[in-house]
This record gives C-alpha cells, sequence and structure tokens, in this order.
C-alpha cells in the first residue's frame, strides 16, 4: 500500500467509509502486518516505537474481537468499534494537529532531552586501580612515591614530580569516556585537554631523552618548552615531536585520517614504518590518509574551538558534524540516504547548548529533519526549507 493509499484508508475509516470485515480493512490487516497502520500513525504523531507497539495490540484486539474464528465469531456493535479503534486515531490526529501549532507541547512530553557533555574522566593507575574523577567532592592529593597526583573535583589532574633518587618510572591512564572532557597537567607542566572518547597513556614523571604520551582520539596540547627532551606523542603509526608548542591532534580509531593542527611553535609529525614525515608551520594542519601526508593552511580555530566550549562548522558535513555530536552526547545517528550525510553546514554552536537544540538550528539553514527515538537520531530530509 502506497503513502497516498494510507492516507485515503485512514480518512475512510475517520469518515466511518470503511469497518471491519471489509475488503479494504483485510488489505491493510492482512497477516497482522502492521507496516501501513505504523506509517499512519507516525504521519499522524504517534512517533515513539512503544506508542506505536501499544496501538498496534490494542487495535489488533478489536480487530480479532471482530474477526473470530468459525462459529466463536464476535460481533462487535458498531460504536465500540468506533471507541476502541477510531478514537485512538482521531486523539492521533489531534496531537498531530497540535503538535503543528504548538510544537513545545509535544516536544517536552515526548522526545528526550539530550544534554551536553561535562567534565568525566577516569584515572587508571599503574597497577590497575581506577578512579572515577567524576565522583570526586573536594580536591584531593594522592603522594605516590615519585610523585603527587593532586585531583581537582572541577575538571583537572595535576601531577607533581617529587625529588628524588629513584629511577622508577610508572604509566597512567587517563580514559575519557562520552559526554565527557578532561584536563591533565604532566609532571613536565605540560598541559593536555582531553575530548571525548579518548585515552592517554604518560608516565607518572619524564626521566631520560624525551618525553612520550600514548594518544587514542583528540588531544589538545601545550608543551612546556625543555631542548634537551623532546615532547613526542605517538599515536597509531605516527610520532608528533615537538620542543615547545601548543598542537591539536585528532586520531580517533573510526577516522580515516589523522590530523596534527599547529597553533604555535614548531612540530615534526612521521611515520614511525617509513620515516616519512612533514615539519609544519604555526596555521598549517598535517593530514596522514593511508600512508601519505598532505600539509595545508587551516584556520586553527576551527580545530581548536573545543577546547573553549564551541563546535566550529566550516562547510562541514553532516556525517562529519554527527561523529562530533555522537561523542559529545553520547548518541547514534542513522542515515536513511547517503546524500543526506554530504550535506554541508556552517556556524558556530555552544558545546552547552541541547542536542534538541543543536539539531533545530542546523534544520533551519538545511533541507534536513532530526528524528529522536531514545538515544538513535535518524537524519531525514524534510518536505520543505
Amino acid at each position: 500500500m502506497s503513502t497516498k493509499d494510507e492516507k485515503e484508508w485512514l480518512r475512510a475509516i475517520l469518515e466511518g467509509k470503511i469497518k471491519p470485515g471489509d475488503a479494504e480493512w483485510e488489505k491493510v490487516w492482512k497477516e497482522e502486518d502492521f507496516a501501513g497502520v505504523r506509517r499512519v500513525l507516525r504521519d499522524v504523531g504517534m512517533m515513539k516505537q512503544d506508542d506505536l507497539v501499544m496501538n498496534r495490540a490494542k487495535m489488533w484486539r478489536v480487530v480479532e474481537g471482530y474477526r473470530g474464528q468459525g462459529e466463536s465469531r464476535k460481533r462487535v456493535p458498531v460504536w465500540r468499534w468506533v471507541a476502541a479503534v477510531v478514537l485512538p486515531l482521531m486523539v492521533c490526529g489531534t496531537l498531530w494537529l497540535i503538535s503543528r501549532e504548538y510544537p513545545e507541547v509535544v516536544l517536552a512530553d515526548r522526545i528526550p532531552i539530550i544534554e551536553a557533555g561535562t567534565p568525566r574522566a577516569v584515572l587508571i593507575m599503574d597497577k590497575g586501580e581506577k578512579i572515577d574523577l567524576s565522583l570526586l567532592v573536594g580536591d584531593t592529593t594522592l603522594d605516590k612515591g615519585n610523585v603527587r597526583i593532586r585531583l581537582d573535583s572541577s575538571k583537572s589532574v595535576r601531577y607533581e614530580q617529587v625529588m628524588t633518587n629513584s629511577t622508577t618510572v610508572e604509566f597512567n591512564t587517563i580514559v575519557v569516556p562520552r559526554k565527557g572532557e578532561y584536563q591533565l597537567i604532566l609532571a613536565d607542566g605540560s598541559k593536555v585537554y582531553l575530548n571525548s572518547e579518548s585515552r592517554l597513556r604518560f608516565p607518572t614523571r619524564f626521566v631520560g631523552t624525551e618525553r612520550r604520551v600514548y594518544l587514542e582520539g583528540e588531544g589538545y596540547f601545550e608543551i612546556a618548552k625543555d631542548a634537551l627532551m623532546p615532547f613526542i606523542v605517538e599515536t597509531g603509526e605516527l610520532d608528533v615531536r615537538v620542543l615547545g608548542t601548543s598542537f591539536n591532534v585528532n586520531a580517533y580509531a573510526s577516522e580515516k585520517s589523522i590530523r596534527t593542527t599547529l597553533a604555535s611553535g614548531r612540530v615534526q609529525v612521521s611515520d614511525r614504518l617509513t620515516g616519512q614525515g612533514e615539519i609544519i608551520a604555526p596555521g598549517e594542519q598535517a593530514e596522514w590518509r593511508d600512508g601519505y601526508f598532505t600539509t595545508r593552511e587551516v584556520d586553527v580555530s576551527i580545530y581548536t574551538s573545543w577546547i573553549n566550549g564551541k563546535f566550529y562548522f566550516e562547510g562541514a558535513t553532516l556525517e562529519e558534524i554527527a561523529a562530533q555530536l555522537q561523542r559529545w552526547y553520547d548518541i547514534e545517528f542513522f542515515f536513511t540516504s547517503e546524500k543526506l550525510k554530504h550535506y554541508a553546514f556552517a556556524g558556530v554552536i555552544n558545546k552547552e547548548y541541547t542536542a534538541n537544540k543543536i539539531f533545530s538550528i542546523i534544520e533551519k539553514t538545511t533541507r534536513v529533519k532530526f528524528d529522536l527515538s531514545g538515544r538513535v537520531v535518524t537524519v531525514r530530509e524534510s518536505a520543505s526549507r
């Protein structure tokens, strides 16, 4: 049954032109296939899957009572059928009309609000002990032999090196989940800002000829200068080597490339296996994809705005935007067609906004509609702009 036929069927029911037992009724309910009914209910505002299932069950009980089996077939007065079947549909239609006239009424009652992320992380000590930083009520100080760890209940962890003759080095790992971000200050004073769904493995203090850390995900680094001990970020197949600088590394496993964007100073990005590499200057980005480097000039603020609480989209595709939003809001996206992934959007948006508000902003300038069910967002083309 086509969408047009389904709407005609609904209209005929509401007008009393189709009744249980009619051929048109049997065609829609044949073999308990409710696909057409679901689409009709969705068209009149019943967006929640639970509601669809509930109404399906109620309506099917009415149908079964009317259809019956052989001698036990039960005759249901028309007025009962109208009350049990037509009225729910009319209520759905009324909700649909209300949602068009007063959209906030239905949104507040039926669509969940997806709040923005907050500072949250788990610190994993060398011997496996885990500390959930989001559960801290006040500031905490931990003395771990060669290092002192200050845990700030707001959004940072600071490592302070203690003078000692010991050469023992332990490694800690900070894990930032979806809907989280966190700031880490290493023992040498270098600052690291970690984005959602990222982790950093690092020594509790630096000894030897280099300062090496291991990144998965995205981090912004402000490196303390030390000409005798270069700082190296190891991520995937790459090493990012610096002396003293500020830069962003985007190295999510789900992405098709690793991007290093330089804000100040000078860095060398190299492939550990081939030795191939690039030296970039401030305002440049080195992108590694499929074993090759490309370097270009960029607006650094686009790639570092996240540490200042902003999403900066400059002609970004909806697929690229979805990748960022799903990490920050812990949601999943489903595109109803491939072409929707390539629709572009430009704008600077506050990360403190709810996901709902961001969807509304994007909808105003693109021909897309975001439908939210639980934590799954369906992206479809809107009927009009």
